[in-house]
């Protein structure tokens, strides 16, 4: 029987990535599933992207959900005039994404300069923390127009092939989650569908549905908010500690969070191995602490003239 993995957020982190892939050992016919963010924040998002496409050709399934840092991707690299066909997304997903992958603390410039792209880290181009995001934007229009920041097609490619949500094994796997509106559904298809017509950004940038059982009988398994950062968005974080008071990935509430904060000086990558079945009981957690340089942004300092 094939197996099938989900991974949280990768975040740039490329020899985290290769170990947790090295320990797996997929074979022809496995599904390795990506909730998606797979670039910025870490040094190597390239190395990231190389990866995946390398493990798809060796037969395995590979499943990427659309992350925010997709989104404002490859809103980018269609202003850029890359060879992008984003007509299988909702355009709503995309709307404002081109300011937001300009704003300094989103990180798109990581990636960029994981290509070795000139003028990733020229600091015209970024929005700081003071800017008004849209307003820096059209300043800076006329400056894109000189720099030429495409992505190699095959990783395009592979970015235009994400997803904006997968149904399998009993789950829902979506990158951020679902408005709390459409959360309290009893058909997770018709969930979904309602949000993509609502507002498909939802998708990739919730947050305010965290801790809310889901109506549907499908476990919601996401990303985007570190485990850590919990203390943001509930009243009580303790279904997700131990007794060592560390951060793990648990069902709570009919919902599995993956995104253990692999960029950050104490992240982990998360992997679950989800039976066919997809019983909560039968998961089969990976964790494997952050092997990569975190990120150090010589231009943050900005943020704080």
């Amino acid at each position: 029987m094939s197996r099938f993995v989900a991974v949280g957020d990768i975040h740039g982190c490329s020899n985290t990535l290769a170990k947790m892939l090295e320990i797996l050992d997929l074979t022809p016919g496995d599904t390795f599933l990506s909730v998606g963010d797979l670039s910025s924040k870490g040094e190597d998002s390239r190395g990231v992207h190389s990866q995946l496409l390398s493990l798809e050709e060796r037969g395995v399934n590979l499943i990427v959900l659309l992350g925010n840092h997709e989104v404002m991707l490859l809103a980018m690299q269609r202003m850029m005039g890359a060879n992008v066909d984003l007509r299988a997304f909702p355009e709503s997903i995309f709307r404002g994404a081109e300011i937001s992958a300009l704003m300094r603390s989103n990180e798109t410039w990581a990636t960029l300069k994981s290509y070795g792209l000139e003028g990733a880290e020229t600091s015209d181009f970024w929005a700081f923390r003071y800017d008004d995001p849209a307003r820096h934007f059209e300043s800076v229009a006329e400056q894109l127009e000189q720099v030429d920041w495409k992505l190699p097609q095959d990783h395009l490619d592979l970015l235009s092939r994400c997803k904006t949500h997968h149904i399998a094994r009993n789950c829902l796997f979506v990158h951020s989650g679902i408005s709390p509106k459409n959360l309290r559904m009893d058909n997770v298809q018709h969930a979904v569908e309602s949000q993509i017509r609502d507002d498909a950004r939802e998708l990739c940038w919730s947050r305010e549905w965290l801790g809310q059982q889901p109506g549907f009988p499908e476990l919601v398994v996401h990303g985007h908010t570190p485990l850590c950062y919990l203390y943001s968005f509930l009243p009580d974080t303790t279904p997700w500690r131990d007794n060592d008071l560390v951060f793990k990935s648990v069902v709570h509430s009919g919902a599995l969070n993956l995104d253990s904060g692999v960029f950050l000086e104490a992240g982990h990558l998360t992997a679950v191995e989800i039976p066919e079945s997809g019983c909560p009981s039968e998961l089969r957690f990976l964790r494997v602490p952050r092997l990569d340089p975190v990120c150090q942004d010589r231009l943050s300092y900005f943020n704080y003239m």
